[in-house]
């Protein structure tokens, strides 16, 4: 994925799509062809702290994705917010008009596929998958649940690497960025710009800083005519 570096994404800012991201479209490769597959999915952070940790889904057993040979590596692919920027948002826009973009947040996970069909490892991931959007399984019958267990199997994804882009207007001017953020809030789409005002408000002030300092030390350099 191309990623310019006023696009990159810190850590931080992953692993906080990592938690929240309620899907991801799982790539996997194989003799036949690319496979995608949008799974909902569980994160489960690295125990020591120092890695990305793993991603975890569960498919129906008749599903040949678990089944049909994988070459490489998986690619699990997470979206965070994302829109349609109007042009006219910016401030510049009344005497340079521009065009439109579209801003977006995602993370490419990769990393080996791993099968599990044990069935204590599925209750537990079944179980996490339930707590996280609130549906207590206690409610049904166990027999059900053993009949269910016996019909998926559990898909881990251990992250190995990541590619991380966060398309929010940081190369725009702090102007801009507000007018942005200010169209997004009337059109309704506030996760989108929530993340802008986190992420492309303060680098753009950074960014408007120190062009501002840079344009102050070169006017000192200037040098008055002689004579």
């Amino acid at each position: 994925m191309y990623t310019p570096r006023h696009f990159a994404m810190t850590d931080e800012h992953v692993r906080s799509l990592l938690a929240t991201a309620e899907t991801a479209q799982l790539v996997t490769a194989h003799e036949t062809g690319p496979v995608a597959t949008l799974l909902p999915l569980t994160w489960r952070p690295d125990a020591a702290g120092e890695g990305l940790g793993s991603l975890v889904f569960h498919v129906t057993r008749v599903n040949p994705v678990w089944k049909e040979p994988h070459l490489g590596e998986a690619l699990a692919i997470l979206s965070g917010p994302d829109g349609y920027i109007d042009a006219d948002w910016y401030a510049s826009n009344a005497e340079a008009p521009g065009v439109p973009t579209w801003n977006y947040v995602t993370v490419h996970a990769y990393g080996p596929l791993v099968v599990h069909d044990d069935a204590e490892w599925l209750r537990a991931a079944v179980w996490d998958m339930s707590d996280r959007f609130g549906y207590d399984t206690d409610k049904v019958d166990p027999d059900a649940i053993e009949r269910m267990l016996r019909a998926i199997v559990g898909i881990e994804l251990p992250i190995a690497r990541v590619e991380a882009k966060a398309k929010l207007n940081q190369n725009r001017t702090p102007a801009d960025i507000a007018g942005a953020i200010a169209g997004l809030r009337s059109a309704g789409n506030a996760p989108l710009a929530d993340v802008m005002d986190e992420v492309s408000v303060p680098h753009a002030e950074q960014r408007h800083a120190l062009l501002a300092d840079i344009r102050g030390r070169n006017l000192g350099q200037v040098r008055p005519p002689v004579g």
